[in-house]
């Protein structure tokens, strides 16, 4: 048996962090959509592994195609592979996947929703209420963290703006879960800004909706980002 000084230890940790090829360092990512894509192209950049989780899997296959690198695709349903899972679907389609999902227990839990009105009008949720706080009530033993619903999928996929890193405002209540949801935005090259907890995601919410409207009123064709100056 070999021994292991201290520097042996730290180099372990630092190839396992900077290496992230493990089943629980996979992004198991809901949705094959457009910010689907633009998360997992993040992840896969960053060198994490990606799981697409979807309804269509000839859908997600080309999804992946597209993608490259290491991305499997799976059924809505089936086990996820990651302690990280991001919700890139439609607010309405999220209550019927969660509980088939089982609730998502034990996960950490990116909500990228926005929760649109079906005419697209307004959001559907009510002022003082978030997509974020009604998808941690019907999954209580999951994790949630509202990110990447203040930044256009085209932004997310090329990962900067102008030559600088997006912002990307996040909020939770778990510490540790928001903490790993930080370091995976950080290490795909956002600056991420901590907005408190869960309770300002209804905050977040009303921001995108906001951005969504003024690309009708300053012809931005959904390529503006929203940026906070120090």
């Amino acid at each position: 048996m070999l021994d292991r000084t201290p520097a042996d230890y730290r180099c372990i940790r630092q190839l396992k962090e900077f290496h992230p090829m493990s089943a629980s360092n996979t992004i198991s990512i809901i949705g094959a959509g457009n910010v689907a894509r633009g998360i997992a192209t993040r992840a896969l950049a960053a060198g994490y592994p990606v799981q697409l989780l979807v309804r269509n899997e000839e859908q997600g296959r080309t999804v992946a195609g597209e993608l490259g690198g290491s991305v499997t695709v799976s059924a809505i349903g089936d086990d996820i592979a990651g302690t990280i899972v991001a919700l890139a679907i439609p607010y309405s389609a999220v209550p019927e996947v969660v509980s088939e999902f089982g609730g998502l227990n034990g996960k950490t839990v990116i909500d990228a929703t926005n929760p649109l009105n079906a005419d697209f009008t307004g959001l559907a949720i009510k002022p003082g209420q978030s997509a974020a706080e009604e998808i941690q009530k019907i999954a209580p033993k999951a994790s949630v963290v509202k990110a990447f619903n203040t930044v256009f999928a085209g932004n997310i996929v090329a990962g900067e703006k102008n030559g600088q890193p997006l912002d990307l405002l996040v909020a939770g209540d778990d510490a540790s879960a928001k903490d790993a949801v930080v370091a995976f935005a950080e290490k795909s090259g956002f600056r991420v800004i901590d907005t408190g907890a869960l309770a300002q995601a209804g905050t977040l919410e009303a921001l995108a909706w906001l951005h969504m409207q003024l690309q009708f009123t300053r012809g931005t064709n959904f390529a503006s980002a929203i940026q906070i100056v120090d």
